[in-house]
């Protein structure tokens, strides 16, 4: 499997392992799979192990029923019997690998249980153990899972009878892909012009989905989708086929399932298909329903089951949330009795943070009123370089201007000889004196 992860697939077995989970003594795996040569060869072997001299174990007189009346029966169950009543089924899956994986690659049925749960490990996905895990072919593995409980299956509701189930099965799967497991559930007891469909949902999240939706679509049809509600288990010997005590219990050779008829070691048993209830001696099965001390017996465990349930004593598998891991951050778990000089310490330090933020502003502020005052006073030294260009342009026009018009002034020279020398004086101080020069040009251009 390590070195073809991607050459392998999981099918789950549709029929369904019937072994409960509880501490007693379980059922062989051989009265719980699918009816094959191999179990046929198991069952022999079994035959042979019942020619031994029977247990020194006694059968307690409440776990077997007398053929009496049903509504004389007050059967007694004792808490291995309750616990077995709301245990689940155990369907098993398959592993197959592809034809493109060298044998010499394929693990054994130990390793590739360990691969599977280490997968569970490293996903998060709480698994105890696998019940089997055996070599079925060359290669395929078949694995059992100790727990998969009924409370994962779901029941599509009021699904019409013009539609098959093949039809309604793809359907599902087009809605839930990890459906498996589909069976219909039909109600001869009244008439209907509908069925339900029965399946299990492998995926958590798929099924937790599922039931907030609540409806599937069929077809044309906007069906309801509820979950399975499991009736309770029987607790029944697979040797003598009567109700309240299981095989390991039970002194009784194994006897046929249809005719009770004791197997008999090296001879082949040859059924007539005469039915004989081991329970009333009825033409019937001995764990069939019509059969009045199944019926007396289901309805005085369900009370009993009833009342263990609610009493706390025994507890139905539910569905639970997958566990993640714990992650702790830094500030869910603060310290504890701080010694007051660290919290003096802490609240000074937080005070010259703040005060150190503060005087950083300050500062960012005054830079950037010298900033402001910089590029005013650069504009300010621009504007006088100006200024004193204009004045040089101007004073040498205005001096031409006051010589030549002092030139052709017709007054007698004596008049003019004071004028001339305060003018003389004036245009020679013209870069520091720029009034008073303005001041002459307005008396000489005045009448």
């Amino acid at each position: 499997m390590n070195h073809q992860p991607n050459c392998s697939e999981v099918r789950p077995l549709m029929e369904q392992q019937t072994t409960p989970v509880t501490s007693t003594p379980r059922r062989p795996t051989s009265d719980s799979f699918d009816n094959s040569d191999g179990n046929r060869q198991r069952m022999k072997k079994r035959l042979r192990i019942n020619d031994l001299p029977p247990r020194n174990e006694q059968v307690e007189q409440h776990h077997l029923p007398t053929l009496i009346p049903p509504h004389h029966h007050q059967h007694s169950f004792n808490m291995n019997i309750l616990k077995r009543a709301v245990s689940s089924n155990l369907p098993c899956f398959f592993i197959i690998f592809s034809a493109s994986v060298e044998p010499k690659y394929i693990p054994s049925s130990i390793q590739v249980a360990i691969m599977l749960k280490k997968l569970f490990a490293d996903n998060q996905i709480p698994i105890k153990e696998l019940s089997m895990r055996v070599q079925a072919g060359e290669r395929r593995f078949k694995f059992a899972p100790l727990l998969l409980p009924d409370c994962y299956a779901l029941v599509v509701r009021c699904v019409p009878l013009d539609i098959n189930q093949d039809t309604a099965q793809q359907e599902i799967l087009k809605t839930i892909p990890a459906a498996v497991g589909f069976s219909s559930i039909h109600y001869h007891h009244r008439q209907r012009s509908s069925y339900d469909i029965r399946f299990t949902v492998r995926s958590l999240e798929q099924y937790q989905t599922a039931l907030e939706v609540g409806r599937l679509s069929i077809g044309q049809h906007y069906l309801p989708l509820t979950t399975f509600l499991t009736g309770y288990r029987l607790t029944y010997c697979t040797a003598c086929w009567k109700i309240g005590h299981i095989r390991d219990k039970c002194q009784s050779s194994v006897s046929c399932r249809k005719c009770l008829i004791p197997y008999t070691n090296g001879v082949k048993h040859s059924c007539q298909d005469i039915f004989n209830c081991a329970q009333c001696g009825g033409n019937h099965y001995s764990l069939h329903s019509i059969c009045p001390v199944v019926k007396q017996y289901k309805e005085e465990l369900k009370l009993a089951v009833d009342k263990a349930l609610t009493s706390g004593a025994i507890k139905r598998s539910i569905p639970e949330e997958v566990s993640r891991p714990f992650q702790q951050h830094a500030n869910d778990f603060p310290l504890l009795n701080q010694a007051k000089e660290m919290s003096d310490l802490v609240v000074t330090i937080k005070a010259l943070s703040e005060t150190m933020i503060r005087t950083e502003k300050s500062f960012n502020d005054l830079n950037n009123c010298i900033e402001a005052q910089h590029k005013s006073t650069v504009l300010h030294c621009n504007s006088i370089c100006t200024i004193i260009d204009t004045v040089q342009i101007m004073s040498s026009w205005v001096q031409d201007s006051v010589l030549t018009q002092w030139e052709n002034n017709p007054c007698p020279l004596s008049n003019q000889f004071i004028p001339l020398n305060v003018l003389t004086y004036n245009v020679q101080g013209w870069g520091t004196r720029a009034l008073e020069v303005m001041d002459l040009i307005f008396k000489v251009d005045s009448p």
